[in-house]
């Protein structure tokens, strides 16, 4: 059941507002930087006085944090919906594309959280969820070592494999937007299968 259907009007009207405010935020965000980011820029842009903003985010800080906060939240409600009973080389092909997925269906939320690995962010921005998706994918990747299913020879570490596949999802995501129809004969596009692949040559031999 959706939550908001138990809000009041006033509570609905209050989170239609806050998110129009984050929306302007964002896109403020992207272009100027944090350190150009002034609450006035955000309020002018969303079309509200300063002083209503402030009953919203009484600081910057608050502002920002809240931003990647959302992002964050959305990153992890995409991994989470990958069944977590799945075999672990499946589940982790799974996670993968889950990623992707997010990546495709928010490049807003994408350049944000790229943005917050150069920051200091304080704990209420949602940083812990993000380092969360990556731990997932440890977790899972250890799982399979323990269980045989991915190979352990000195090698190749379960933390070395979460970082093979966690730069290889994330070169997919960058280079989503190319066109390449010009070179389809020499490179084909193909996230799901890429990824299956890399994960059959970290299976333990049988």
């Amino acid at each position: 059941m959706d939550e908001t259907v138990s809000l009041s009007r006033r509570d609905r009207r209050r989170l239609s507002t806050r998110a129009e405010i984050l929306d302007a935020a964002r896109e403020l965000l992207l272009e100027v930087g944090p350190e150009g980011l002034s609450l006035r820029q955000v309020a002018r842009r969303a079309d509200f006085s300063p002083a209503a903003l402030y009953t919203y985010f009484p600081s910057k800080d608050s502002l920002i944090a809240s931003l990647f906060g959302e992002s964050f939240e959305r990153l992890d409600a995409y991994l989470r919906r990958v069944p977590t009973d799945l075999p672990p080389d499946r589940r982790i092909v799974e996670l993968g594309v889950a990623y992707m997925e997010f990546a495709n269906d928010n490049p807003m939320d994408l350049r944000c959280m790229m943005l917050s690995t150069s920051l200091e962010l304080p704990p209420s921005s949602g940083k812990a969820l993000g380092l969360g998706a990556a731990r997932m994918i440890g977790e899972t990747l250890r799982q399979g070592v323990q269980e045989g299913v991915f190979r352990q020879d000195g090698l190749c570490t379960a933390p070395q494999m979460a970082y093979g596949l966690w730069s290889l999802v994330h070169g997919m995501v960058t280079v989503t937007g190319i066109d390449l129809s010009e070179v389809a004969t020499e490179i084909a596009a193909d996230p799901r299968l890429v990824l299956e692949m890399y994960v059959d040559l970290l299976k333990a031999p049988h």
